[in-house]
Parts: C-alpha cells; structure tokens; sequence
C-alpha cells in the first residue's frame, strides 16, 4: 500500500470533507488556516477528524496492536485512502498532567446526551430571565451538579475569562495559575492527580481537595468564554475517560452560554441601533442597584436625548434619523467603560448606567466624554434628494447619582430626568447633573 506523509494543512484543505461541518466550525476553519501558526493548524485537525467521525463523515478504524490509543485510523466512506494519524501524548511536569483533548478517548462523547439533560441545556425555564442573578446561578448550580453526577466531583465552579460578561462564582479558584493557562491553552485538559503530593496546591489539600481537573469553555465560534474547575475528595480518581467527560461538559456549557447569549441579543437588543433595549436596561438597573445597595457603592444613571431630533427626521427623512440613533449608539458605548450599559430607552432617548463605584467627579468626566464624543464626528447621511449630507449631531445629557439623588431606579430616572430638562432649557448640548 503507497504511504505518503501530509501535513495538517494539507489535510484539512485537500482531504477533509470540511462541507459536513457546521457553518459556525467551517468558517472557525477558515480562519484556523488563514491566520493560525502551525500548533493551532494541527489542533484544529484532530478536532475536525474527530468531528466527522462522530457525525458519521468518516469512519473510524480499528489499528491492530495499539492498545494506548497513540495511533488513530479514519477513512472516507466512499474511499480506499485511510487516514492514519499519530495522537500527541500527555506532557507531565510537577505533578500536572496537560492532556491533549484529542488524544482522550473518544468514546466518552456518546454520553453528550446525557450531559445537555444534567446541564439543562434544552429547559425553556432559563429563557423566562435570562439577566436575573437567581437564572444565572441556577445554570452554575446545574453545571456542579452535572460534574457531581458524571465524575463523583466534589464541585465544579466557571470561572469566566477576563472581560467576560458571563457568571461567576463570586469567589477566586483554586488555581488561578492553571486556569489561566487553560485559558491560553484551550484544546488541552489539566489534570492535577494528587494535589497533596503537588507543590502547585497546598492551600487546597487543607480544604480536602484531593484531586484537580480544569479545561476551558468554547463558544461555538472558537472563543474561549471562561474555564471550568472540577475538585474531587476522598478515594475519587480520574483516569483518561474521566478527563473526556470533563471536556465534554466543559463544551456543553458552553453550548448552556452560546444559547443564553443567542436569545438575549434576540430579546434584549435593539435592532435599529445594536444597543440593549428597555426590558434589559430595567433588569440590568435593579440588578446593579441591589448590588451598589448591598457593597455600599454609588453608580449613576445618565439620560441622553438627541437635541433637535425631530429636525433630521423632516429635512432628511426618516432613514436618516435611524443613520442618525446608530451613530449616537455606536459614540455612547465606545465611550463607556466595558461593564457599563448602553440602552435605546426610546424615540431619540438613551439610558446610560454607569455601574458600581463611581465617584462623582468620574460620573462628570464619563458623560463630558459621551457629549464630545457624539459631537465630535460628523454623520454621513443620505437626503431625500439622495445627495450626500455631512450633519452636525449633539445630545443632552441628565445624571443622576444612587444612593444621593434616589434610593430606587424609578427615583433615580425621575432625577435625571430632571435634570436633563434643565440640560434643554438651557442651551443643549450640556451635561447637567440633578441637584446643580
């Protein structure tokens, strides 16, 4: 039989029926090839190889005399080519174990059912608040009882990426060091067998934490959301079909996280400007309300009305001012910090949240920046007569402080509002805060 050696590359551009895959995993390939060095290249690979078989677009082969799973087969159903690949082994350096996610038996992903079931992926009661604190912790609290069934776990607790809007345990873990590099590194699982005998652990050994598993958490398009830490105590020991079981419920929630995140951005965002919409800012405003409440902190409401609105509508027409309420969208939260919220509250109004603590002076240095910053940049509009238009476009901006101006949101709107009257009696184009 004619061998000849390919690289990955070729593989996944000459080999692969890559049309199998989903729309989502093909154009993650796509990118993997244009912009990936040659580490990712190979991953993505072996996770394309495994794929298809999975769905049945290639079919495994057995390979007679290796019982350690080094060696894995693959050929076209319809071809006599196989496709014969060397799995990269497990890397063990001071009592960790980084194992590759392809190289864990395969095997283990029969029980993805199982699995969506323990995490509750499909449960319509998710979607009745999705913003709420108590959803949030419900789905934490699913995962941790998905790993306490699947890998006898002691716990296992998210923890999202840096910058990630996603839920926390609200408490650090174990091994900030390995999360991060599960993070950097997510196409491995690490695994610490015995935390005792580990010099990476000691604190966790006198919590009872016998054993350590962390593997990082995709969303469908390849981003990596955040990690998973599982613990177990006692006699639990993890072997290699454990750890796929790990990476398998590290990808089903990860699936939890994508469809949370597909029907948010159904229901709670604006069409016409990409910004939240009312129903979200009204729960993200109690939701940081409690919160400044219970830390004793101080956060800020700001209302920002387009000045003379009505004016681009009847000059230019009605496209226009929807060119005009993108462009103001877009300046706000470019101008607001990550954990800010930007909403269209309706017409021509915006509502700005500034979250948790923010002192006074940096409430009117944030909104003197909004101001500019929609000023700043001309918008580009096209007029009823379908010629080119460069309009000038500015807002008025009303701020209100919790806990000084207002004890709950509807206080809090009614004080910015105010104060944003005030902003329009006197000359637009102003930053007023209620109470000056």
């Amino acid at each position: 039989m004619l061998r000849k050696p390919i690289d990955f590359r070729e593989l996944l551009e000459r080999l692969l029926p890559l049309d199998r895959l989903p729309a989502g995993e093909r154009l993650h390939v796509q990118r993997v090839l244009a912009n990936g060095d040659r580490s990712q290249i190979e991953q993505t690979a072996l996770a394309v190889l495994e794929r298809l078989a999975t769905d049945g677009a290639l079919r495994r082969l057995e390979t007679p005399g290796d019982g350690t799973g080094a060696l894995r087969r693959y050929q076209l159903p319809d071809a006599l080519a196989v496709i014969t690949v060397e799995m990269p082994r497990p890397v063990i350096r001071d009592g960790l174990v980084a194992w590759p996610r392809v190289s864990l038996p395969a095997t283990a992903q029969a029980g993805i059912g199982h699995v969506r079931r323990l995490v509750r992926l499909d449960d319509p009661a998710f979607l009745d608040d999705l913003r709420s604190r108590d959803t949030r912790l419900a789905q934490l609290e699913q995962l941790d009882a998905a790993g306490r069934e699947l890998l006898r776990a002691a716990s296992v607790r998210f923890v999202p990426a840096e910058g990630s809007a996603e839920p926390s345990p609200g408490e650090p873990p174990l091994d900030p060091s390995l999360v991060a590099e599960a993070l950097e590194h997510p196409h491995h699982v690490y695994h610490v067998p015995d935390v005792v005998r580990s010099a990476r652990l000691p604190g966790a050994g006198r919590r009872g934490v016998t054993s350590l598993a962390v593997c990082a958490v995709p969303s469908s398009d390849g981003a990596v959301l955040g990690a998973i830490e599982v613990s177990a105590e006692g006699f639990v020991t993890w072997g290699p079909d454990d750890l796929a079981r790990v990476a398998l419920l590290a990808d089903a929630f990860g699936a939890v996280l994508d469809r949370s995140s597909r029907v948010e951005k159904l229901v709670f965002v604006d069409a016409g400007t990409g910004s939240f919409n009312r129903p979200y800012f009204e729960v993200e405003a109690q939701n940081e309300m409690a919160r400044a409440e219970r830390d004793h902190a101080s956060l800020a409401l700001a209302i920002a009305d387009v000045d003379d609105f009505k004016s681009f509508n009847t000059v230019f027409g009605y496209e226009a001012g929807n060119r005009v309420l993108a462009h103001v969208a877009h300046a706000l939260r470019r101008g607001v910090r990550p954990f800010d919220t930007v909403a269209r509250w309706g017409g021509e109004e915006f509502a700005v949240l500034l979250t948790a603590p923010v002192a006074a002076d940096d409430v009117h240095a944030i909104c003197e920046r909004l101001r500019q910053a929609v000023q700043r940049v001309p918008v580009e509009i096209e007029g009823l007569d379908r010629r080119r238009h460069d309009a000038s476009v500015t807002v008025s901006i009303g701020v209100a402080r919790y806990p000084d101006h207002g004890a709950t949101v509807l206080d809090l709107w009614r004080a910015a509002n105010q104060a944003l009257l005030e902003a329009k009696r006197n000359g637009k184009n102003r930053v007023v805060a209620f109470g000056d």
